[in-house]
């Protein structure tokens, strides 16, 4: 994957250009931000300039915010051809992973290299967890990158490179990592073989170990543009009107994978249910059997699901404090959900109390990870949160 590839995010690209062709990049790096600002396409990108042996130069930007990029690999070297395809033998690649009807046992990242391969080249590196879980049938499994993976990772750069200069490993969600494979990393982390670098990607920087971080140099990646954003709606929703366009553009929040047409249907289905479980907390001290019921059917989605619609819940929430604060309403996402809700809802979300709400949603995603009863973790959420909608 080249960098003409990574939609926007030039600037960024252009810095670690600059820094590489000094021979000045470090060992390693964690790539921070959604997975719709390109986490995994600048990954990528990034491990085969590396590796690239005829890098293209363009010429310096005039100006940091020059949509121009000053340089990319070619491309076309024998390198680069392997890393296109994600075939390159000094490439290793590590990613959330769980046991399936393929692979039933002893699950590993090697054991998906295929499935992730047509993975990457259906979404171009630009997708999420949830739907790769999906696509290797394990939608209902929480994904991790486990200490097989972090055993093979060592494994494999104890070995010289086979055709490259550098080993290079692209772990992507590295907040997936559990505890025991990041102890596992972090010897060869902090003291690595000569000549292999690792990029690491994250959504979530604060469920990343902090000895890892403390090992890592951190990329940060903002929304993309409005420009940007609207351009590939265009060339994904050719009949929609300008209004209809402006109103995804704003849903979006610069991330391309809130423009699919799935991430539409997901948000109204988010929404129904956020509008649900608003309506059975407030009634929690009357119909406590209504919450049980209400939680029963919750509990039957899939982990991952149920820690999406959380998020969504966290963000749903801020939008409406920040609504009822008056924070840039005009062009708040907000302002596009019914009316109804939008003139009613943010009045319950205050100071007083947007603070334990966030408390309660990320306890109940922790409970989730430790795989605890979901119906009674969920029965606990929802009355928690009628009591938090109480202190307003």
């Amino acid at each position: 994957m080249q960098f003409s590839q990574v939609k926007g995010q030039q600037e960024v690209i252009n810095r670690l250009i600059s820094v590489i062709n000094r021979n000045q990049f470090p060992h390693a790096v964690l790539i921070n931000g959604k997975d719709g600002y390109g986490n995994l396409a600048l990954a990528l990108s990034l491990a085969q300039y590396i590796s690239c042996t005829d890098k293209k130069t363009f010429g310096e930007a005039v100006s940091s915010g020059e949509n121009k990029l000053i340089g990319d690999s070619c491309n076309e070297c024998p390198s680069c051809r392997k890393y296109s395809k994600l075939m390159h033998p000094d490439l290793h690649l590590f990613f959330p992973n769980a046991a399936t009807d393929k692979v039933k046992k002893d699950n590993k990242s090697s054991l998906f290299a295929s499935e992730f391969r047509d993975f990457v080249s259906g979404s171009g590196a630009y997708s999420d967890v949830y739907n790769w879980l999906s696509f290797i049938g394990a939608e209902t499994k929480q994904g991790v990158i486990n200490v097989s993976d972090a055993n093979e990772m060592v494994s494999l750069l104890n070995m010289k490179p086979f055709e490259s200069n550098y080993k290079i490993v692209v772990a992507w969600n590295i907040d997936r990592m559990n505890l025991i494979a990041s102890n596992t990393i972090l010897k060869i982390l902090e003291e690595p073989y000569p000549n292999t670098v690792f990029i690491f990607t994250t959504e979530h920087i604060e469920n990343v170990l902090p000895t890892i971080l403390s090992r890592v140099q951190q990329i940060n990646l903002g929304p993309l543009s409005n420009e940007i954003i609207e351009e590939e709606l265009r060339k994904l929703h050719s009949s929609s009107s300008d209004e209809e366009i402006k109103r995804d553009v704003l849903l979006s929040e610069g991330n391309l994978l809130n423009i699919q047409s799935e991430f539409l249907e997901k948000e109204k289905e988010y929404f129904e249910l956020f509008v649900q479980l608003n309506r059975k907390a407030m009634m929690y001290r009357r119909n406590v059997f209504d919450i049980i019921a209400f939680a029963d059917v919750m509990s039957k989605m899939s982990r991952e699901k149920l820690k999406d619609f959380l998020s969504y819940c966290t963000k749903l929430i801020e939008r409406c404090w920040q609504y009822s604060m008056g924070i840039n309403t005009l062009q708040h996402p907000l302002a596009m959900v019914e009316e109804k809700f939008r003139n009613n809802y943010p009045q319950f979300i205050t100071q007083n109390n947007l603070e334990s709400i966030f408390d309660v949603i990320e306890r109940t995603q922790k409970n989730i990870d430790r795989n605890a009863n979901a119906k009674i973790n969920l029965t606990n959420f929802v009355i928690k949160f009628g009591i938090c909608l109480e202190r307003r």
